[in-house]
């Protein structure tokens, strides 16, 4: 079925929902819950949890309220915690945030400050910059560029890659080399942490798995490894 964006998130959500409850079931089986700790390396299981349709929201590095990334939590005899971020698509997408709540909500989660020059540059990819009209009005910034694409980029307030490099290849490198330094952060940023400022509410595995009959696998992937997976292969990042 053709989806558009709104209607595919609205799906993704209640489906996702659905699966979760449908996961959440599967802990009933005993010899489940002691193969799956087993499989994590922990302790005996005491109880499972979902969100579900009626997820509360946690409090945020900004003092307002935001989503947590945890899907499941698995509490352990010995009192023990175990958040879990729950993928039902192989794709594992997460929710994009704002460009200006991602610069902020990045440096209050780790104490640290983009350089100001990263940040325009982050609006100029993204979005919002007040320079983005005067840029593509510039020849050689849309140099070699069809009229639809640069009409893209006017409609969205954004330059594409191609655009930024005809622009400032040092800005371009600058801008990359910030995503390659920082990779492990953004990756513990969008897939445990989110905007949520307490630990107790980040995640610390992501499990694939859908219960839906729309696809078959079953994997679980701790963040601390996803991490170091991502320093470690800096080359793989690119535009």
């Amino acid at each position: 079925m053709n989806r558009d964006r709104a209607s595919g998130w609205q799906y993704a959500k209640l489906s996702g929902h659905i699966n979760e409850s449908a996961i959440e079931q599967r802990f009933n089986d005993s010899k489940f819950k002691t193969a799956f700790s087993k499989r994590l390396g922990i302790g005996e299981i005491s109880s499972v949890s979902v969100g579900g349709l009626h997820e509360t929201d946690v409090r945020s590095v900004f003092g307002d309220m935001t989503k947590s990334k945890t899907d499941l939590t698995v509490t352990l005899k010995d009192g023990k915690i175990i958040n879990i971020s729950i993928k039902k698509s192989s794709e594992g997408q997460v929710y994009l945030i704002g460009v200006e709540r991602f610069i902020k909500g990045f440096e209050k989660q780790f104490a640290r400050t983009i350089p100001d020059e990263i940040k325009e540059l982050l609006h100029i990819y993204f979005f919002g910059s007040q320079k983005i009209k005067d840029l593509l009005n510039n020849t050689n910034v849309t140099k070699g560029e069809t009229d639809s694409l640069i009409a893209y980029q006017n409609r969205h307030n954004r330059l594409v890659w191609t655009s930024i490099e005809n622009w400032d290849i040092h800005k371009k490198n600058a801008l990359l080399n910030w995503f390659k330094d920082n990779i492990s952060d953004i990756a513990d940023f969008c897939f445990a942490r989110g905007l949520a400022a307490d630990k107790k509410d980040w995640a610390q595995y992501i499990w694939y798995i859908n219960l839906l009959g729309e696809d078959d696998f079953d994997e679980i992937f701790s963040i601390e490894d996803i991490k170091k997976a991502a320093a470690a292969n800096t080359a793989k990042v690119y535009p």
